[in-house]
């Protein structure tokens, strides 16, 4: 047998309790571990008995016999405050209640809105080479006034390829305008689609926009004219499988070849496309290339700089490109003189990291978002943290006399300042440690909400990624000790000698401060009050403006085209529904893109204007209920082909006051006849783009005899709507093949201001939460303020005084403070939401109302809060309170 005596107990785990262990025990507990150690290898075995040592190390690592170094005496201290401030907590439960959740309710609204913004500013980052792609944009100068265009002309990528050695690929994206639908139909199992993202590329697209394959090769993916590159879940949506290369499918009745299969776009991306054929399959796109065509915006243009390429040393090259490689179409359009006439085309360079936040150009590819309303909402995010610090600040200077004779007790026995401090301070961390814990869990209940509101997709796991939880951990710190430092500083100085006999109650020490933060949360309050209602007014006016049409009871009927030749036998069948009271053909209504062009003037002295164009009917200016206000509409009884429709802009922008018998002169890109149209009356002004925009100029055509549009306006009188549509769908399927497409005008124009709507629920919301902790924090603070004065209270009760003269005093202070509050907050409050506002090009004036029904909002809550606690004490018994005097 083999003598145990020679084996020696893990190395590691001697040094191990050399480490910790206090010398005064060493030797005991190392000769009593060897001799464990020696049976133990004797008995069983000697894997055994060193796994049996290392767990009576592990057993043996407790406080008394550890080493008594300054490590170690901090270590024990830090244990010391934690227990202490749990005991401290459980002692002052709502003390403790209302500073953990309002400080969770702020730490998890700044997690919120920190996972947004980084969700908001992360558009296009995850393309290669993102910082050096950018999109190419028109500034068109007009004589007296100017746009700005997110599209370009389709002559500028060959341009930049062709003739700047700093550009490493030039692309053009193209989509359909005028609600950019196709119908799909699929060959293999006959369904048809309504598609809204059909989109157009160059073969080049994927050397700038690094998108991922799953089939295909994306250098010759848009090389066939005839090719169309899916998406995985349009792929899967037509033919139940991704694997659909060389697959065909029908687009408006032409065959295209399913060339690739990439994987769905981000949802942070400024493009978004569900199929992508090629450029050279629209025939007017070519007509264009081959006229040479500089004047009209088509397509958008992005450009990937090669790399060390500035984004300011590339944008000092394109005011000269546009004349240089432009001026002859320029000319040939706008005359020989047309720099002179106050025209330009300005090309500026935007990074696509940017658009999404900060692009608000006409024609934009989607709808951005806005910068703004990112500041706004971080901006209410620190909001509400300061409101659950000022609490936490506020309710640890109120119970600073509670603890006045603690720290008075600690420091006779001996306590030095420092310590005090780092006790407080431990509490502070302690207790914002609990609450971002919390705050974790409502976020995580949270985002599915915020995703929903704001149509975002926020993700939870974003949280809990390592960088993340650091950056909570030391947040936590760094609230903690901001919010915990001052009360900390200021009660660790207490004078034993003062505050054990009593006297720190009434000093003055701190009323300042604390009324100063009760002033800050008042001001908050009545600030974002009256935000609250301003924007509120705004959003209802921009649903219930007159826009100068009716909006009500207007159903729009799309694809049209799509019967065919029971076109007219459809239209007609509407026509002749009791349910219905006019309908009218138009290639489009409010809200839609409409196409534009520059028309010369018959009279010499008038400058050639730019105008929005719609070709419509006679019967779809009585189905919208436009005003004519100058000469007549469209009439059945006059020859109008030739006849032309203004609005009141156009008539500004020709700076003349009757129009009526003057002619429009297209210039119809030298592509065929210009001919003259009559101006036979002026339609009143209306919008028919979104109150973010002013009115520009517009005319409408008249379509003639045999018009037929894709987009047909009904106007009906049914009391039941659910009836009247399916009746309708029951009419479209006998006609048509594709889905029924249908929507309501005043539904519709209301989606244009859906993100201003996400954006006012988000404000209204945290506002409410706002105002719930301001309340809160109030209701902690008079708690204790009334406490501190019930003995008061109870000799005033005593002497006489009634129940309302006992809340008017204990109120009094609250009312001056909430005056101040009042004075400061309604300028700021007014000259914020006039900033606001002026991003629209209608909106409502910020009036005194909204100012004084926060003000009077802020007055009753405060009112409330403080009085029940006034109410609470002034009912006691003067008995119970004074007893001990």
């Amino acid at each position: 047998m083999t003598d145990p005596s020679g084996y020696r107990p893990p190395k590691t785990a001697v040094r191990l309790l050399q480490y910790f262990c206090a010398d005064q025990w060493l030797d005991e507990i190392t000769g009593d571990l060897q001799e464990q150690f020696e049976d133990n290898t004797a008995a069983k075995s000697l894997f055994s008995a060193r796994v049996i040592y290392w767990w009576e190390i592990f057993r043996l690592l407790r406080p008394h016999i550890f080493k008594r170094n300054k490590t170690y005496i901090r270590t024990m201290l830090s244990f010391n405050h934690i227990k202490i401030s749990y005991r401290n907590l459980l002692k002052n439960k709502v003390y403790a209640f209302i500073n953990i959740l309002g400080l969770s309710i702020g730490i998890a609204s700044v997690m919120l809105i920190a996972i947004y913004v980084s969700y908001e500013t992360s558009y296009d980052k995850f393309f290669e080479g993102s910082e050096r792609i950018h999109r190419v944009a028109l500034e068109r100068v007009y004589p007296g006034r100017l746009k700005t265009f997110g599209t370009s002309s389709i002559m500028l990528a060959p341009t930049l390829n062709e003739n700047y050695p700093q550009v490493e690929k030039a692309t053009r994206l193209h989509r359909l305008f005028f609600n950019n639908e196709l119908s799909v139909t699929i060959e293999d199992n006959n369904e048809s689609f309504i598609e809204t993202r059909f989109m157009f590329a160059d073969s080049s697209f994927f050397d700038v926009f690094s998108h991922q394959f799953i089939l295909g090769n994306p250098e010759t993916a848009l090389d066939n004219v005839n090719g169309v590159v899916l998406t995985e879940s349009t792929a899967i949506k037509y033919f139940g499988t991704s694997d659909v290369l060389n697959k065909t499918i029908n687009a408006s009745g032409s065959p295209l070849q399913v060339s690739a299969v990439i994987k769905d776009i981000p949802a942070n991306s400024h493009v978004h496309f569900d199929l992508l054929g090629s450029t050279f399959s629209l025939p007017f796109l070519n007509n264009a290339i081959t006229q040479g065509s500089w004047v009209n915006p088509w397509v958008y243009t992005y450009v990937k700089l090669k790399e060390g390429v500035s984004h300011a040393s590339f944008q000092k090259e394109l005011p000269a490109l546009s004349e240089t490689y432009g001026g002859a179409n320029y000319a040939q359009q706008a005359g020989s003189d047309w720099k002179e006439k106050g025209h330009a085309f300005n090309y500026f360079l935007q990074p696509i990291e940017s658009i999404h936040l900060k692009s608000k150009l006409d024609v934009e590819v989607e709808a951005n978002s806005d910068i703004s309303y990112v500041y706004i909402i971080t901006i209410i995010a620190l909001i509400i943290l300061t409101i659950s610090s000022i609490n936490f600040v506020n309710l640890s200077m109120a119970r600073s006399s509670e603890r006045a004779k603690e720290v008075g007790i600690r420091k006779v026995m001996g306590s030095q300042r420092s310590a005090l401090i780092s006790q407080f301070l431990t509490e502070s961390i302690f207790i914002c440690s609990i609450s971002a814990v919390l705050a974790i869990g409502l976020v995580f209940i949270s985002v599915p909400k915020f995703n929903e509101i704001l149509g975002t997709h926020l993700e939870f796991s974003s949280v809990i990624q390592p960088v993340a939880l650091a950056s909570i951990v030391v947040f936590v710190v760094l609230i903690g000790t901001i919010s915990g430092f001052y009360p900390a500083l200021v009660i660790s100085a207490l004078q034993p000698s003062t505050v054990l006999k009593g006297s720190y109650k009434n000093s003055s020490k701190g009323v300042w401060l604390r009324n100063g933060l009760i002033v800050v949360q008042f001001v908050i309050s009545i600030f974002m009050i009256s935000g609250s209602i301003i924007v509120s007014q705004q959003m209802d006016y921009l649903v219930n403006k007159n826009l100068g049409f009716n909006k009500s009871n207007v159903l729009v009927i799309r694809q049209a085209l799509t019967t065919g030749t029971n076109y007219n036998a459809f239209y007609n069948e509407v026509n002749q529904m009791s349910e219905v009271e006019s309908i009218g053909k138009t290639f489009g209504v409010p809200g839609d893109f409409l196409g534009s062009a520059v028309f010369r003037v018959s009279n010499p002295e008038i400058e050639a204007v730019r105008v929005n164009t719609l070709t419509t009917d006679r019967e779809y200016l009585e189905t919208m209920q436009f005003e004519i206000v100058q000469g007549r509409g469209f009439d059945a009884n006059f020859n109008d082909s030739l006849s032309v429709l203004i609005n009141e802009s156009t008539v500004r922008a020709m700076g003349i006051e009757d129009p009526i018998g003057l002619k429009f002169t297209g210039t119809n890109n030298g592509q065929g006849p210009n001919p003259e149209l009559n101006i036979i009356g002026v339609v009143k002004d209306y919008n028919f783009f979104s109150l973010h925009s002013d009115i520009s100029p517009l005319a409408m055509f008249y379509g003639g005899n045999n018009f037929n549009s894709n987009v047909l306006a009904v106007r009906v009188n049914s009391a039941n709507l659910d009836n009247l549509v399916s009746s309708l769908e029951e009419k479209w399927g006998r006609f048509s093949e594709q889905p029924f497409n249908y929507s309501f005008l005043d539904s519709s124009l209301e989606e244009q201001y859906a993100a201003d709507k996400a954006s006012t629920s988000v404000f209204d919301i945290f506002t409410y939460i706002a105002i719930i902790m301001s309340c809160t924090g109030l209701f902690g603070l008079a708690t204790y303020i009334v406490n501190q004065r019930s003995k008061e209270m109870s000799i005033r009760k005593v002497l006489g005084a009634s129940l309302p003269h006992i809340i008017s005093v204990f109120s009094k202070e609250f009312l001056l403070l909430i005056g101040l509050a009042f004075v400061i907050a309604t300028p700021l409050a007014y000259f914020t939401l006039q900033s606001w506002l002026a991003d629209f090009a209608y909106h409502v004036s910020p009036g005194v109302t909204a100012f004084a029904l926060a003000g009077t909002a802020t007055l009753l809550l405060v009112l409330i809060t403080v009085s029940y606690q006034a109410i609470r004490v002034a009912l006691v018994n003067p008995v119970k309170t004074l007893r001990s005097e």
